[in-house]
């Protein structure tokens, strides 16, 4: 189970902060996982963590998701996976050099995001990755002229294979990561 997304901008507003505290409420009430989606900062998903930790959320059953987006720093992103939490990248088949939501946000290509997911492999984070599509508007379907729902395993997990990444690397950042996640404990 997931509770989640938590939608939260950046910098938190007090309303947020207040929903991410319910959420580790719940986590504890349920053991279901949280999921977050962070400000267009990159400094938001520590203030996230911060909250939920001091709120007593279990930090390793937390994912921040769009860090494609949030974060593009090799070294920011290993101190957000050395604090515990999951590591989505999910943004996969958004290519466009300007990110409308936030003039300052270089957004990555799926080349890059590859890049990104091999460095954290590389670092031993391997089983706190997740990756997926926020297929989030219609002009990303097949039909509308999109790369549509089969993008991620059609076009980016050949590319990973082909840069280096193991195929049980993938399985477990497509699958295995998320049974564990999702899994009530």
């Amino acid at each position: 189970g997931i509770i989640g997304e938590v939608g939260c901008s950046w910098p938190l507003t007090s309303t947020e902060k207040r929903s991410l505290q319910a959420a580790a409420l719940a986590q504890q009430e349920t053991g279901a996982a949280i999921n977050v989606h962070p400000g267009r900062n990159e400094s938001s998903p520590f203030e996230i963590l911060d909250v939920l930790e001091s709120a007593g959320a279990d930090i390793s059953r937390t994912v921040i998701s769009h860090l494609d987006r949030t974060i593009t720093s090799h070294d920011r992103l290993l101190e957000l996976a050395k604090r515990g939490c999951y590591l989505e990248f999910d943004l996969f088949g958004i290519e466009v050099s300007h990110y409308q939501l936030c003039a300052t946000t270089d957004m990555p290509s799926d080349a890059q995001r590859i890049q990104s997911v091999k460095f954290l492999i590389e670092k031993g984070y391997l089983h706190r990755i997740l990756l997926s599509q926020d297929i989030h508007t219609k002009n990303r379907l097949v039909k509308y002229g999109g790369h549509g729902f089969s993008h991620l395993l059609q076009n980016v997990v050949p590319k990973m294979l082909d840069r280096g990444i193991k195929q049980e690397d993938i399985v477990a950042m497509t699958t295995t990561n998320v049974q564990e996640l999702l899994t009530f404990v």
